[in-house]
């Protein structure tokens, strides 16, 4: 059992008192002192909640993976402490099925990147999690991804209807991610296709990202595919202490390089390296087309850029 089961278990099992919990899935570091609504460092997080808003309620539902388990809680924070515990190891998963497969892929990748730039896109994915590793077996991440404080507080007052998350890109002192209240509303990877069935468990349809989902229109790349992980994966690959150094160059969110449909054989191959959300669709498109088994077709614009979790526009990560 991991320490991260180990610690949720502890947390589960206390009675009613103020907590402050620190658990770790690698090295120990020391938290900063942060305002934050509510505070995540992996490896190493910091959760200062109420353990009593945190109990499982008679009605909650769980409901297991490939990579980690959600639970559902009835309390606004102690729901949002479970999808992002989630949404760390899904970005991790979204970058080792990457890893995997982008030797030989030769039908998703030439969507996104240029073939010549294949080994340091490779590099990025590869720096996030820290080693070469397959999906069945996700790692802890790299070390450089304690340093990254993940919060809810608007420190900047950059959430608007379309933004789901920002860094204060550049600082390589005290890096950070915000997530918006939009992020909250991006579900988690699923299991299987025909491992959950919404009908039996309505909860799934809710929380997880199914295949089915996909299938209603033909299944296309769209933006029902980012997950809160790969909203964590977009921002981990702002973060210069992990990528700059492949490219001598920071990772950003270049004009027009926002959205399955802008990132998808439309964007110029040449910047797409340099572009964040192209990283988090090839990685989805990778992703998803191994768990359902599909190929996907191209998104269609004004369709599969238009979500609903951003008012029905493009999301910015």
């Amino acid at each position: 059992m991991r320490l991260y089961d180990i610690a949720t278990a502890y947390l589960n099992s206390l009675n009613s008192f103020p907590l402050v919990l620190f658990y770790q899935y690698q090295n120990v570091q020391n938290p900063r002192s942060s305002s934050c609504n509510l505070c995540f460092h992996p490896p190493f997080y910091l959760f200062s909640i109420a353990v009593h808003e945190c109990k499982h309620s008679q009605s909650s539902h769980s409901a297991q993976t490939n990579t980690t388990q959600y639970r559902q809680r009835s309390p606004r924070y102690c729901n949002q402490l479970d999808q992002v515990e989630t949404a760390f190891n899904d970005a991790l998963e979204l970058a080792s099925y990457v890893l995997s497969a982008i030797d030989k892929d030769t039908t998703i990748y030439p969507n996104y990147f240029a073939d010549e730039d294949r080994a340091n896109v490779k590099a990025v994915y590869s720096a996030i999690i820290g080693q070469t590793i397959v999906p069945e077996n996700p790692s802890t991440g790299n070390d450089l991804l304690g340093k990254i404080l993940v919060q809810t507080t608007d420190t900047e007052n950059k959430c608007d209807d379309q933004t789901l998350a920002y860094t204060n890109d550049g600082d390589t002192e005290k890096p950070y991610i915000v997530l918006c209240p939009n992020a909250f509303k991006k579900k988690a990877v699923t299991s299987l296709k025909g491992a959950e069935n919404p009908a039996d468990n309505p909860n799934d349809a809710a929380h997880y990202i199914q295949c089915l989902d996909f299938e209603a229109d033909g299944g296309h790349v769209s933006y029902k595919m980012n997950s809160l992980g790969a909203t964590l994966l977009h921002e981990y690959t702002h973060d210069d202490n992990l990528v700059k150094s492949i490219f001598s160059a920071s990772i950003i969110d270049q004009t027009d390089g926002y959205g399955p449909v802008n990132v998808y054989n439309k964007h110029d191959k040449g910047l797409a390296k340099l572009n964040a959300d192209s990283y988090i669709y090839y990685a989805s498109e990778v992703l998803w087309s191994e768990l359902c088994g599909n190929t996907f077709q191209a998104p269609r614009a004004l369709i599969d850029d238009s979500d609903p979790d951003c008012g029905g526009s493009t999301c910015k990560p």
